[in-house]
């Protein structure tokens, strides 16, 4: 599949992105040319490499992705989906476009079977036991394949989810040691950004599971629930909104005091912060409590549109405690430039290009060579752009249902018991499980040596202080090893 094209006429050369997927692109227009490369070191031309921006560092520290062209040197920028850059006589052009995508089946289950018939023999499935990875297995055996499903014991703490069968196929059960993977030594040197575990995790994961296929590609349901997906705004909320009485509160605070004022904070599509004194936390005939619908919250001050592709949001986005003035400025400054681009790029993209391109950014490392990600195949988007709102979700039961189209198809075939944590929840209990393990060998390194404190950026003591209480601060974890693996890498970069 081409996720780039670069073609030239007669009357000049073009490059383009048009699909998400498959590896970067770089570029760089001066002097009336264009010199474009998949690696951006490649722009150095003989430079030292640049280190970070301070506020680019702690953006990433807390898992704010980086604008979707964004890169650490002047002038050179990433091929964003839907930019067009062409070079004629005339000079060098940036444009953009949004993609199209080709119109075909509505039949989810048969579109996915379709790029699975496509593989070569041979192939494996990444199975979590979750819904996405079932509903590979169910289009598999539509397509008349029986490849084995490869489930990571990753030997978490915790109670331990025995993934659930799926028609007549094997399940092959692979241990993997979390602590090799997030291991904050082995952190590779080299690019221009440092890498992080939500990236590097699961590519060492993939690399694990890749090595028991029978020899053919690892196929990954990456992605799929993203994109098959609705808001609770989209749902068909019955006549006179009737269904809404049976919802759980989908606002945080007050009261809503008709079924037409709880319709009319949907159709506004805004989260409203609560303004003082603000209600008692009761639901529009539904109970008390706080909601998991639309996220809409009763109040009167800022309003933040949630009915489009919200920009990526950074994985339990909560700042880091030990950051110095310096570091909470530079933060702040980058992440209000940063969602700024992110929204741009998204309104432009639309709800499911968006989502997909979201998505890879966050969660699919850069060089997936050998992952077939089935969510990113025009056809498979395709099929998914066709499916009206009302069957990808809806209010049953007193519950919003989302994600309709892999339920029923799962559900067909008899498949109990699916794991209902999705994989950034793994991620975060193995940071807190490596910090818990390793906090005094981590502690003793930070305290005789630090780049980021060394750069004025945080307080050693703060940092040292949150690895000391342990379990106790499991929310921290996955920031906190982000942190480990910047400074390595800052670290590496200045001895070698």
């Amino acid at each position: 599949m081409m996720h780039t094209a670069a073609m030239t006429d007669g009357d000049g050369f073009a490059l383009s992105r048009d699909e998400p997927g498959g590896r970067a692109v770089y570029y760089r227009v001066g002097h009336g040319g264009l010199e474009w490369s998949h690696d951006p070191a490649d722009f150095l031309t003989g430079r030292d490499r640049p280190v970070p921006e301070p506020g680019t560092l702690l953006a990433l520290v807390h898992g704010l992705a980086p604008p979707p062209d964004a890169t650490p040197l002047p002038g050179v920028r990433r091929l964003a989906l839907g930019t067009r850059v062409r070079i004629e006589a005339g000079g060098v052009t940036v444009s953009r476009r949004r993609p199209v995508l080709p119109s075909g089946t509505t039949d989810l289950t048969w579109a996915v079977a379709e790029v699975l018939r496509r593989l070569p023999e041979g192939y494996g499935i990444a199975y979590s036991g979750g819904l996405s990875s079932a509903f590979l297995a169910v289009a598999a055996l539509s397509a008349g394949h029986r490849p084995p499903l490869l489930h990571a014991d990753l030997g978490l703490p915790g109670r331990h989810h025995i993934p659930p069968p799926v028609g007549d196929l094997t399940v092959r059960h692979i241990p993997v040691d979390v602590f090799e993977l997030l291991d904050h030594h082995s952190v590779p040197t080299g690019g221009l950004l440092p890498p992080l575990p939500d990236l590097e995790f699961p590519r060492r994961l993939t690399a694990r599971l890749a090595g028991a296929a029978p020899g053919g590609p690892l196929v990954a349901g990456t992605l799929l629930e993203d994109l098959v997906s609705a808001k609770l705004p989209e749902a068909d909320r019955g006549p006179r909104d009737w269904r809404l009485l049976t919802c759980e509160p989908f606002h945080l605070v007050g009261t809503l005091p008709s079924l037409t004022e709880a319709a009319g904070l949907l159709e506004q599509g805004v989260v409203h912060s609560a303004a003082d004194g603000a209600g008692n936390g009761t639901g529009a005939g539904a109970g008390t409590g706080p909601g998991a619908g639309a996220g809409t919250v009763l109040a009167t001050q800022d309003a933040q549109p949630v009915d489009g592709p919200p920009p990526p949001p950074p994985l339990g986005r909560r700042d880091l405690p030990g950051m110095t003035p310096k570091g909470r400025v530079a933060l702040q400054t980058v992440q209000q430039a940063s969602l700024s681009v992110w929204k741009d790029h998204l309104d432009f993209l639309g709800t499911l290009l968006g989502r997909a391109d979201a998505g890879m950014t966050e969660r699919v490392p850069g060089d997936h060579e050998g992952l077939v990600l089935p969510a990113l195949d025009p056809g498979v988007l395709g099929a998914v752009a066709t499916l009206p709102t009302d069957r990808l979700g809806r209010i049953a039961g007193g519950v919003f249902r989302n994600h309709q189209p892999l339920v029923r198809a799962v559900a067909g075939h008899r498949v109990r018991g699916l794991r209902r944590a999705s994989s950034s929840f793994d991620l975060r209990l193995a940071a807190a499980a490596y910090l818990h393990r390793e906090s005094d060998k981590i502690i003793a390194e930070l305290e005789r040596e630090c780049a980021l404190a060394d750069l004025g950026l945080i307080d050693v003591a703060v940092v040292t202080g949150l690895l000391r209480e342990g379990p106790g601060r499991a929310d921290h974890a996955l920031p906190l090893l982000r942190l480990l693996w910047i400074d390595r890498w800052l670290l590496n970069s200045t001895h070698g």
